[in-house]
This record gives C-alpha cells, structure tokens and sequence, in this order.
C-alpha cells in the first residue's frame, strides 16, 4: 500500500492498515512539511518502521484489472514534479487522504458569506454568521485538528445563540480580523463586541521557528505572544484583551514573525 496525504487521518490509516496485515510502503506528502499532528507522525509512522516522503507526489498509476504500482516523484516549490526524479514503488492498494472540505450546503442555500480559504461561514467572535441569527461551529466552520477546539468552539457559539433568543442585543462594532504575515487563515473573520476577550484561531502557511506571534491595529500592538515552533498542521490561538478592542480600532491582523534564536 501506498498513502497519498499527510494528515491525520492518512496517518491513522497507515497504523490501522499495518495492524490489519497490510505492508504501507510509505506516506507520501505533496508539501514540505507534514500535514498531521507530531504525536500521529510518531504513534503512526516512525513507531511502525513507515516511510514519510515530504514533497513527494504519485504521477502515475501502473495496472489493469488491478493496480501494481505507481510512479512517485519530488516537487519543487510550486508542486510540479521535477523530471529526472521518478521512482517506481510496487503496491498493490493507493490510498487517498487529501484533506477534509466542511459541508456547507445549508448555509449556502441561507445566503451566509462564506470565506474562500476555509470553505466555511464568516463569522463574528460568537460564531455568527453574516445571517443575523444563524451561527456556525466546528468542523463546519474550518476543520480543526483537535477535537478539543471542536467543542470548545461549539460551547461559544451555543451560548451566544442562547443569548440571542433570551436576551437579544444590538451589535454595535465591525471590525475585520484579517491575516497578516504568515497566517493562511483566521477565525472569527470579524469582531463585533468588546464584552468579553476574543480568542481568535488561525493556521500558519510555513513551519515557524522562534516565532513571535502579533495581533497589531495598525502599528498599535493589541496582544502578542513568543512561540518555539508553529506548523501548518496544527491550529493556534492568540487572545485580544476586551479592553483593547474599541470603536477605534479599524481592523485586526493577526501576524507571524520569526525572529532570531
């Protein structure tokens, strides 16, 4: 067998399959770090002998009524195989873990923003949508790593939306949170309250080593913390304080800078 795809439940298989009696040849990854959580790569991979190749892709399928093999190749840094690289590995199985896509029909259908990078909803920091009323959570949202952020977040958006049936309040605040440097994505998009602190979720584009994490208004630094290493594969967390967070604040980027060890 060989395994397209680095993340976590691609890991998991590679151990589930090995402990069944399959021979996982190896995990191949299209990026150049792994798409799963360190623990997986240990507990899955490293623990049972399996191969990970990181900037790696199949380019080719071999077999008829079956397969037999396939043909795998490096990339280079915009993903394209780079010739003079092939190399045939025989299996008889290809198993593919390409990523998750949050299912989103219901909240399209409802005309709710939907954001490009997490094909999830746009949501304010009690995980409301653009549909006043309507709020999104979980893996519906952006695909978590752990499910302690899953719940974590669905605790934020059950309690907002019970305060939005007993005690409706107008919300008076629209500020963007957007991604600075380094930041692929964040969650919530917009701020629309400062009655509580705000805990904003985001995932990194790179590995980041010696990182200091900032949320900035401009050149005005509203939270910030260090950080001794940050991968894509795994979410993080910033908390801006409510009592920096205003009608004077025009927007919120969340940004990463490496600085030296």
């Amino acid at each position: 067998m060989i395994i397209i795809g680095s993340g976590d439940i691609g890991l998991i298989m590679a151990r589930r399959m090995t402990l069944e009696g399959a021979k996982v040849q190896a995990v191949c990854e299209i990026a150049p770090h792994p798409g799963g959580l360190k623990r997986n790569i240990v507990q899955c991979l490293e623990d049972f002998g399996i191969p990970l190749l990181l900037s790696h892709t199949v380019t080719q399928i071999h077999g008829r009524d079956r397969i037999n093999g396939v043909i795998i190749a490096k990339v280079d840094n915009n993903w394209k195989p780079i010739p003079g690289t092939e190399k045939f590995m025989s299996c008889d199985t290809l198993l593919l873990s390409v990523g998750l896509i949050p299912e989103n029909e219901l909240a399209q259908i409802a005309g709710v923003q939907m954001d490009e990078i997490t094909s999830g909803a746009v949501t304010d920091q009690d995980r409301e949508t653009s549909q006043k009323g309507i709020f999104a959570c979980g893996n519906a949202l952006h695909v978590h790593d752990l499910a302690d952020y899953a719940s974590e977040e669905a605790e934020i958006a059950g309690r907002a939306a019970a305060n939005y049936i007993l005690n409706p309040m107008e919300k008076t605040l629209h500020i963007p949170v957007i991604p600075g440097d380094g930041v692929r994505y964040t969650v919530p998009q917009f701020i629309t309250s400062a009655q509580e602190d705000v805990k904003v979720y985001f995932r990194a584009k790179n590995v980041c080593k010696n990182s200091i994490i900032r949320a900035q208004n401009g050149k005005d630094v509203l939270a910030e913390k260090k950080v001794l290493r940050i991968i894509p594969s795994e979410m993080e967390t910033i908390i801006l304080p409510k009592d920096r967070i205003g009608n004077k604040i025009s927007e919120v980027k969340i940004s990463i800078q490496e600085v030296e060890s």
